[in-house]
């Protein structure tokens, strides 16, 4: 009798909960990457002229780990551009690394460091010449072009930006992280999954079950609307706003290990304790909203 229940159960448990959170560690992980390339090229040399001299003299093909910053010069065949910076141009090959595009400060809060997001370089529709870019990477002269590769073991870092604007690494690695790691890519269709799973069983069973076994299936595949309303709403802002401060905790943290600071053993604390404290808040909103729902839906009867 019972079935159908532990089924809708189930099936919100995988699809609300488990499939969004293995996206989100999915999704950590590629900004975590990107914050340690970021850390990386901050104390990887700049290209200069000099250094292309002093290769094709010697005959080098493989130079070594560079960055360069500039502006798009020009596109050259279907994945690689030219990149004008101080005195040296460099082409980046582009179609095998993921791409960052740095929105611009906004007007007010000077101290923000804008959003950042990645992108394929497929998807990317219009490229127009003069746009910011920071690239770092390996380096490799092919038939005397001096070319950006992706590196398998670090990976090659592409930074669009508005051209001129500054873009310190600590901007970079500010912006750099999902402003919520649960929505992510598998998110929307895990949920539109679980509802369709739930729908199913309501379906299947509906003429076995008693209402108030349906009333827990059906709200089961509401789980994800539930904190939206009244009381349950107010756990769901506290938990926005602790979310909002575990964010910026772990934001203080990378900068303060980007510095070398003693201090980031006390923000992964904080980080971590406020994370734990958004993720209650957000299982009472679920909770209160599905306890009093079911108690007005018996009450109803």
């Amino acid at each position: 009798m019972l079935l159908p229940v532990y089924a809708a159960l189930a099936a919100a448990l995988a699809f609300y909960v488990l499939v969004p959170i293995a996206g989100a560690f999915a999704l950590r992980s590629q900004w975590r990457r990107f914050r340690l390339m970021v850390s990386r090229a901050a104390t990887t040399p700049e290209l200069r002229y000099k250094d292309l001299a002093a290769a094709e003299s010697s005959g080098e093909k493989r130079l070594g780990r560079y960055t360069l910053r500039g502006t798009i010069e020009a596109i050259e065949g279907s994945n690689q551009v030219w990149i004008r910076g101080a005195g040296v141009s460099a082409l980046a090959d582009l179609s095998r690394s993921p791409l960052y595009v740095l929105s611009p400060k906004p007007e007010s809060g000077l101290d923000e460091a804008g959003s950042m997001s990645r992108i394929k370089w497929k998807s990317l529709s219009a490229l127009a010449e003069g746009t910011g870019v920071l690239v770092a990477g390996e380096l490799v002269l092919e038939e005397g072009k001096p070319i950006f590769v992706e590196d398998p073991e670090e990976g090659l870092l592409a930074v669009f930006h508005e051209g001129g604007e500054e873009l310190p690494p600590t901007r970079l690695i500010a912006a750099g992280r999902a402003p919520n790691e649960y929505w992510n890519y598998l998110t929307p269709m895990s949920m539109a999954a679980g509802l369709v799973a739930v729908s199913a069983i309501l379906l299947v069973f509906r003429a076995s079950m008693f209402p108030t076994l349906r009333a827990l299936v059906f709200l089961a595949g509401a789980g994800p609307v539930l904190p939206l309303a009244p009381p349950g709403l107010a756990f769901f802002l506290l938990y926005r706003k602790l979310w909002r401060k575990a964010l910026a905790a772990r934001t203080e943290r990378d900068l303060l290990a980007m510095e070398g600071s003693t201090a980031e053993r006390k923000a992964e604390r904080d980080a971590r304790l406020l994370a734990v404290a958004a993720g209650l808040a957000l299982a009472a909103a679920v909770l209160v909203n599905f306890v009093l729902a079911l108690m007005l839906w018996r009450a109803a009867l």
